[in-house]
């Protein structure tokens, strides 16, 4: 029989570890970006370079009932152990999220229309979470781009500068055109991509 106490206390530090090493994966990001683009930065791009990166890592903290997986003790958005069981959701508003679930789950609550029903709402609710969570990041990467594209203004940096845009045009926000198109009423008209493409 395991100790709940004790598995609540290593989830708690598993999310706490992977969020941990989310931000580890953001500064390496950053740390290749600034070495690609250019040995010096002036402290007009460094700072708010600086400023967006501890937000994003503010940004990162998980929600109560959401772990670093995106679940709960139902399920969780990607395979973890114990939830390696694949399913979608066919209940909630928004049909086809994929989320994973335990042995134990799927003979006792997935049997239960009622509370599967009750937990693809759950699913719902995280899934909105972490897309709006990665398309937060997606915006924050975006605005590095064009904040070290504009600051490439001497002959020698024009190769790099010219690199910079056409990273910075190619690059689309994938999870906040996701966002707005599975979940419009969570996205405020004034933030949607979709009206900044038409443009």
């Amino acid at each position: 029989v395991k100790n709940p106490i004790m598995s609540s206390h290593s989830q708690g530090r598993r999310n706490l570890l992977l969020i941990l090493i989310r931000f580890i994966v953001s500064i390496i990001g950053i740390i290749l970006l600034l070495v690609r683009v250019s040995s010096v930065l002036t402290m007009r791009v460094f700072i708010p370079l600086l400023l967006i990166l501890i937000l994003s890592f503010v940004n990162m903290g998980g929600e109560d009932d959401a772990g670093a997986t995106g679940g709960s003790r139902y399920f969780s958005l990607t395979p973890v152990q114990p939830h390696t069981n694949p399913l979608a959701t066919k209940l909630a508003t928004v049909k086809d999220i994929p989320y994973y679930v335990s042995d134990q789950f799927l003979r006792t609550v997935a049997r239960d229309r009622y509370q599967l029903s009750q937990v693809e709402r759950m699913v719902e609710r995280s899934y909105e979470r972490e897309l709006s969570d990665e398309c937060k990041n997606q915006k924050v990467y975006k605005r590095m781009l064009e904040l070290m594209a504009k600051s490439k203004i001497t002959e020698a940096q024009r190769e790099t500068r010219e690199t910079l845009m056409m990273e910075l045009r190619g690059f689309e926000l994938t999870r906040c055109l996701e966002l707005e198109d599975l979940f419009p009423r969570s996205v405020p008209v004034k933030d949607r991509v979709l009206g900044e493409m038409d443009l």
